[in-house]
Formats: C-alpha cells, sequence, structure tokens
C-alpha cells in the first residue's frame, strides 16, 4: 500500500494512542498535528526535538508535504538549517514521500519515479578517449596436475620445461600467452566496457531533476505539484505588495 494520509490513520489507529507511535524506523515517530481532530495531518518524523522535525506530512485530500529545512536551532533563536544533509533525512523522504532526494555538489535534487528523460547528448567517449579500446588485464594460470618422481621432486608430465623449486609444492604457474607469469596490463587490449568500442556516448537520457534548497514542498503520488520557488521568486514575493 503506497505511504499516505489513509495508511498514516490506519497505522497509528492500530496502535496504542491511537495518535501517537514510533515508526520502528531509525527513531522515526509517527503523529498527528491535531490528536483531537479526525482529519488532521499526520507527521513523520522526530517529534521529542527540541523542535519537533516534520520531513513528512500527510493531508486529508492526498497530497504529501516534504521539508527539509528545521526551524530554530538547539540553542535557541529563529535561525533555520537544512537537514538534507543527513542520508537519513534524504531515505525518510524518499520511503514515505516515494521521492528520491540526491546531494551533487552541495546541492539537492528531487527526482520523481519514472521521471521523463533529457535530450539526447551523443558525444564522443571520454573514458577511452574516442579510441573505443581500453586497457585490460591479463594474468598466469595455475596447473595442479603434478606429480612426485623417484628421486622426490615435483615434476608436471603436462608442462616438462617448468622448474619445480620446492618439493611440497603441489602446484606451478603456467605462463600466459605472453610468456609472463606475473599478472600485467596490456595496452588497449579490449574494447571499452563503456561505449562498447563505437567511440560514441549517450551523456544525456538520464532522469530529469528538480533542484530543491528544502523548503516544503507538495507532493500527489510522489509528482510534485509544483515546481520549487527561485531565488528571485521568494525575493520578489517578500517585497511585492499585496493587492487588495
Amino acid at each position: 500500500m503506497a505511504c499516505n494520509w489513509d495508511w498514516a490513520d490506519d497505522f497509528l489507529k492500530r496502535g496504542r494512542k491511537k495518535y501517537e507511535r514510533p515508526l520502528y524506523d531509525r527513531g522515526l515517530r509517527i503523529w498527528k498535528e491535531d490528536r483531537w481532530s479526525p482529519d488532521s495531518d499526520i507527521n513523520i518524523g522526530w517529534k521529542y526535538n527540541q523542535q519537533p522535525v516534520k520531513m513528512v506530512t500527510y493531508h486529508k485530500d492526498g497530497t504529501t508535504t516534504i521539508n527539509g529545512i528545521q526551524k530554530g536551532t538547539y540553542y535557541g533563536g529563529n535561525a533555520s538549517y537544512v537537514i538534507l544533509n543527513s542520508q537519513s533525512t534524504r531515505l525518510t523522504i524518499h520511503r514515505y514521500a516515494g521521492i528520491q532526494v540526491f546531494q551533487r555538489n552541495f546541492k539537492f535534487y528531487l527526482q520523481e519515479d519514472n521521471a521523463p528523460l533529457t535530450p539526447a547528448k551523443i558525444q564522443g567517449c571520454r573514458t577511452c578517449k574516442q579510441t573505443g579500446l581500453q586497457d585490460s588485464w591479463c594474468s598466469s594460470t595455475t596447473c595442479w596436475n603434478t606429480q612426485v618422481d623417484d628421486e622426490g621432486q615435483v615434476v608436471c608430465k603436462e608442462h616438462p620445461d617448468v622448474l619445480m623449486v620446492a618439493s611440497w609444492r603441489g602446484w606451478h604457474y603456467v605462463p600466459c600467452e605472453h610468456g609472463n607469469n606475473a599478472s600485467h596490463v596490456i595496452p588497449k587490449g579490449e574494447p571499452c566496457h563503456y561505449c562498447r568500442g563505437s567511440k560514441k556516448r549517450d551523456y544525456g537520457s538520464k532522469p530529469e531533476r528538480t533542484q530543491w534548497d528544502g523548503t516544503p514542498l507538495r507532493l500527489h503520488d510522489g509528482k510534485l505539484i509544483k515546481s520549487p520557488t527561485t531565488l528571485l521568486e521568494r525575493m520578489m514575493a517578500d517585497y511585492a505588495e499585496p493587492i487588495s
């Protein structure tokens, strides 16, 4: 069953308090915003911090709010900090809101399930430098078909040229096709694993992601209802006067 308000309400009803219970997942709890209201929003997060951390909030209308900003600090004040730096927070949002949160170069991105792909971007393979080949690895094999002759020496009838220096060894190395007993690199010895020898790769066709600063966002069935506001839009909202 999908994680939504109905699932959360049913989970609480099967608990002892009916309005709050542990989620049995990394110290998380699930609780109603208003314990006396049957239609109250239901939160998932850490309730018993100095200030409750609400990562996921389910609403009666079937939508979900995700949050990556925590208001206030442990030392008081009105400051806020991004809780998405914690991998546990990102995992909680993925598990209980159905949307993935990625961190790349100190920035955070949202990726919806079955997200559309970016346009194809065919370029020369950067791994093999557009040669279609890459270095391979070669090593010798081990032969165990040895015997002890009448003089007490370990010999191998399959490889009579191999000198067995110790009588207690029941095996010996068989040189590779290049005549080496030790492992070694073969420069440009096999087709590139990334472009499969075609010398070209598609560096596009990746799931589309939306950059996220952690401010609350509303979802429906794991899809963004509205894209995150840009910094310019937030600045305009702070200075623009409402029209009566």
